[in-house]
């Protein structure tokens, strides 16, 4: 306890150093679209109102941001005030409405601290991820760590003969990490072709908690190989062919899950019993997928064709955006006996400075699906800024509704990030941000897991985003 302590007083100490006595810098205007950049606020000074799930708070939000060469360090210091406050509860909290009591919550104060771009020799990224990719994606793709801070790490040989990259999905308490490696045997200083950039490379990844309701459950893993040949490779872009491999331990059912825990909880407690457990650790089917596609990768823009054929059980790029916003019911998943067969399509793109597209959309012979939407425009608009990014899974799959009334419908299988932003008299701007997404929270039995959370905000201030 009195570490946690210190550490808040430490930490507190030096947050409000930077706010009162560094003074405000201009943010570098990163290019790339595949950087790991924010779809929401940046380098914004104000304070307002935030409506969370019918819930009003006062709001005040601080978000410095300090470019010193290669490194990057971006603030965001979120407290809400709740004037409703019954006796003996926190009236002080953060960003969602939770109290500051976890190492967790006080590390979101710090948006991200970076060195370098992911393409550099030497790169390294703590904060938040709104679309980490490792590899080519087959395993981890587009993941987001929500509202925690991990790290990604990325170093290789400057000739890119071999390298490594990895993650952590919490620094305050990791439960998924892992990474890739890969090398380059016939990689020579000069003349190099098709043949001698040759790749090779294997990537591990695991969650080692991937039921929170449930305690000492088996770990979900998967362990991939894959084999490239970069048919052109110069400075500025990249083009691949490759083929990844990759083996899961297929996770159970949600309807098995709450079956059992129907079956073998005590009537006087919701904590599920022993044999849960042990039914889930002893699950022990694999599933296998084959990835085949064609990426090119710019400064300006990222595309990737793919054809994906997967044994039953199997779940393609599992660690997505949102793979832990309610893990196992938010998967989509089903065991089936048959193989599935399907297509992954992706386009980042970014035009011009002020535009940043993104968007990745995947369909299997089963009738499961995946979407992701994102776009940037600042700057092209007089004085308006707009920013969003939308996920769907399974459109229409359950039949009840047709395809595109359940692609605009939010519920447990979507997520929304909205923002709009005018400026009234630079540097004075207005924000609204609409979000429909999920925050971690702990049960009465102390169980940890996820909930939607719905959550409008409206706020007045300043920005260094000029």
């Amino acid at each position: 306890m009195n570490n946690i302590r210190s550490f808040k007083s430490c930490y507190f100490t030096l947050i409000i150093f930077l706010f009162l006595y560094i003074p405000s810098l201009f943010a570098q205007n990163i290019s790339s679209p595949v950087a790991e950049n924010n779809f929401l606020t940046s380098g914004f000074y104000g304070g307002g109102l935030s409506f969370i799930d019918g819930d009003v708070y006062v709001r005040l939000q601080l978000q410095p941001e300090l470019p010193i060469g290669k490194f990057g360090l971006g603030f965001d210091l979120v407290l809400l005030f709740n004037p409703y406050a019954e006796p003996g509860d926190a009236q002080f909290l953060a960003e969602d409405g939770e109290e500051w009591d976890s190492v967790s919550t006080w590390l979101r104060l710090i948006r991200y601290f970076r060195y370098a771009h992911p393409y550099d020799p030497f790169y390294f990224r703590l904060g938040e991820f709104d679309y980490l990719t490792i590899g080519h994606g087959s395993i981890m793709s587009g993941y987001s760590n929500h509202d925690r801070r991990g790290l990604h790490l990325n170093i290789r040989k400057e000739d890119s003969k071999y390298g490594a990259e990895t993650m952590i999905n919490d620094l305050g308490a990791p439960t998924i990490f892992g990474g890739r490696g890969f090398y380059r045997p016939f990689l020579r200083e000069e003349n190099n072709n098709f043949l001698t950039r040759f790749e090779v490379g294997a990537t591990y990844l695991t969650d080692i908690d991937p039921f929170p309701q449930v305690d000492g459950e088996e770990p979900l893993s998967a362990v991939g190989i894959d084999v490239g040949f970069p048919i052109l490779e110069r400075s500025s872009f990249r083009l691949d062919l490759y083929n990844d491999i990759a083996v899961q331990n297929s996770p159970m059912k949600p309807d098995e899950i709450d079956a059992d825990q129907t079956d073998n909880t005590d009537e006087n407690t919701t904590q599920p019993d022993d044999t849960i457990a042990d039914e889930i650790s002893s699950v022990s089917d694999l599933g296998v997928g084959n990835t085949t596609g064609i990426g090119f990768i710019s400064n300006k823009a990222i595309i990737k064709l793919e054809y994906r054929i997967f044994s039953a059980g199997y779940i393609p790029a599992i660690f997505d955006y949102t793979y832990e916003t309610g893990t196992p019911e938010f998967l989509g998943y089903e065991k089936t006996s048959e193989a599935r067969r399907g297509y992954f399509a992706q386009l980042i793109w970014q035009p011009m400075p002020q535009i940043h597209f993104l968007s990745a959309f995947e369909k299997y012979n089963n009738n499961t699906s995946k979407l992701y939407l994102g776009v940037k425009e600042e700057g092209l608009i007089p004085r308006l800024t707009f920013r969003a990014f939308y996920t769907k899974r399974n459109i229409g799959a359950d039949g009840e509704t047709g395809f595109f009334r359940d692609l605009i419908d939010l519920d447990e299988k979507s997520a929304l990030n909205l923002e709009i932003r005018y400026v009234v008299v630079p540097p004075v701007q207005t924000i609204i941000v609409h979000e429909y997404r999920f925050r971690r929270t702990q049960t009465e039995t102390g169980a940890s897991q996820f909930e939607p959370i719905r959550k409008t905000s409206v706020m007045l201030g300043v920005s260094t985003d000029f």
